[in-house]
């Protein structure tokens, strides 16, 4: 089909670096947030979000011919150490490059980080260590107990990643199902996270709870769901209990999870979805299935209508704001949509520089326009957010629109299923409403917490396509 999304598989960094130490973290108490991922991951932020690296964001697949494909992933060996065995490396030990083949390996396989002009004309270079010898360093990080919890080759009916347990942690809704509750875990399901995020968003009252009683504690529930597959129509219902899967001995989710504490809905529908994938009926079905899918059809599924793709490619940042436009009231969407990126970034862009996630979906939460004022001596922009735009059209009127000091411009509004990591490239900043059914919501676009707008051109560049539920 065209504009279809490849297989979407970005993992949440910061769930799998406590995947990897097999405890939460606090992650308000860390200062430097990128540092400490880097040594925990063992990999350059710089590095995270386009699968060319190869990082463990993408685990489990590789980017072969330009599109993200899954792997067999064998069992890691006991890692070996370099000759030098870690000791620091001497100036007269190194002379030519090829006196780096016993940390480096095959030169061939040298992966260069950075490179960049220093003194006398020489270079600084960075490089990373390639083929086997990156293995064993992979190895040592993601080892068999680590890629349990994240990739699994057994697929019993009733299975418990190791070091983690099947717990009973809270009520199925705190308040309601927002859209900011669905926050991504450790699994490659970006495309389901999203999804669930775009429906509590369009379709309000869509994520019902509907229970039963299944003993006589007031606690013991099961909740049925009833899911339509896009691709036949045929309906499936199952039903999955209040226990998910969290680390040993803590009450904190492994794998998806709700922003709100206590709050357990999107981890239980991400556990009957992995009913659906397994095809069973157990209550603790292998969760490690649901890695790698689309957005647009779990939208789909999600809301029982029937899916559209609009690829990038050909499209005009205008037509993709007509597009949202056209499946928004008031600024928000009212019908799901998602988006998502190209396996690797495309030729003259940069993922990492704009700090958007290669092969991986995003929630459209709707629009929102940007009134620029231009500053005639250095002709440098200053964003005015909505609500002074809205001012400024109530004092002097819509003609002002078209004076030569002020610029409109209007951006998308999405929603990283991390719950953070926003994009820069295009980027709008302060305070944005959109109508949600009764109320006007805002939005706050300097708070870390996934959600971002970026003006249509940039939007048309860095992602792929934008799906709809309809």
């Amino acid at each position: 089909m065209p504009g279809q999304p490849p297989l979407l598989s970005a993992r949440n960094p910061y769930a799998l670096a406590e995947t990897v130490l097999n405890h939460p973290i606090d992650w308000s108490s860390i200062e430097d947030k990128r540092a400490f991922l880097e040594e925990v991951l063992q990999t350059p932020y710089e590095h995270l979000f386009d699968p060319k690296y190869g990082g463990p964001v993408y685990l489990g697949t590789n980017l072969r011919e330009g599109q993200v494909k899954p792997i067999e992933y064998r069992t890691p060996q006991a890692p070996t150490a370099p000759e030098n065995d870690g000791e620091p490396l001497l100036p007269e030990d190194v002379v030519h490059l090829t006196d780096l083949s016993n940390v480096l390996g095959d030169l061939k396989e040298v992966t260069v980080r950075s490179a960049a002009p220093a003194r006398a004309g020489g270079w600084l270079v960075e490089v990373a260590a390639g083929g086997a010898f990156a293995d064993r360093l992979r190895d040592a990080v993601f080892d068999r107990s680590v890629l349990d919890r994240l990739i699994s080759v057994v697929q019993g009916l009733d299975w418990t990643p190791s070091g983690g347990q099947w717990a009973d942690t809270g009520e199925f809704f705190d308040e309601a199902a927002e859209y900011f509750d669905p926050v991504q875990g450790a699994l490659a399901d970006c495309w389901l996270i999203a999804a669930m995020s775009s429906v509590a968003w369009a379709l309000p009252g869509q994520i019902s709870d509907r229970s039963r009683a299944t003993g006589p504690a007031d606690s013991q529930f099961k909740h049925m769901f009833s899911y339509r597959n896009p691709d036949d129509g045929t309906v499936h219902q199952f039903e999955a209990g209040d226990q998910i899967v969290v680390y040993q001995g803590t009450t904190w989710p492994m794998y998806g999870r709700s922003s709100e504490p206590g709050e357990i809905w999107p981890a239980v529908i991400e556990k009957a979805f992995a009913q659906w994938r397994q095809g069973t009926t157990s209550d603790h079905p292998n969760m490690t299935v649901l890695n790698y899918g689309d957005c647009v059809w779990a939208s789909a599924a999600l809301s029982g209508r029937t899916p559209q793709y609009v690829g990038h490619a050909g499209q005009t940042g205008t037509q993709l704001a007509q597009l949202v436009k056209s499946h928004s009231q008031s600024y928000r969407t009212v019908d799901p949509m998602t988006a998502w990126t190209y396996d690797t970034a495309p030729a003259g862009l940069s993922y990492t520089d704009a700090n958007i996630v290669g092969n991986h979906c995003y929630s459209v939460l709707g629009w929102t326009t940007g009134l620029l004022l231009r500053r005639a001596l250095n002709a440098t922009f200053a964003r005015l957010d909505t609500l002074a735009r809205d001012a400024v059209l109530s004092r002097h009127g819509a003609a002002r629109l078209l004076d030569p000091f002020w610029l409109s411009r209007d951006f998308v509004v999405l929603r990283n299923p991390w719950g953070s990591t926003e994009g820069t490239a295009g980027a709008l900043h302060g305070s944005i409403t959109l109508r949600d059914e009764d109320f006007w919501r805002y939005l706050d676009l300097d708070v870390d917490d996934g959600v971002f707008a970026m003006d249509f051109a940039s939007y048309q560049k860095y992602f792929a396509g934008t799906g709809v539920a309809v």
